[in-house]
């Protein structure tokens, strides 16, 4: 009967190459999300108000 060949050295290095992979892409996803979406929408809301802001300060003549 042949012996079989123990496979923790494999399972090691496929947990940490899943690993990295899933950290990798959640952190270029994540960026991706902060920088492309949030912050844009961040900017655009606040210079939304700032314009709303300036508007009433004009009409109140302050």
């Amino acid at each position: 009967m042949a012996a079989i060949k123990p496979i923790t050295g494999m399972l090691r290095r496929g947990l940490i190459t899943d690993l990295s992979i899933a950290l990798g892409l959640g952190l270029v996803f994540s960026n991706a999300f902060w920088y492309g979406f949030h912050v844009p929408r961040t900017n655009a809301r606040d210079n939304y108000y700032k314009k709303l802001e300036e508007q009433r300060a004009a009409r109140q003549g302050a």
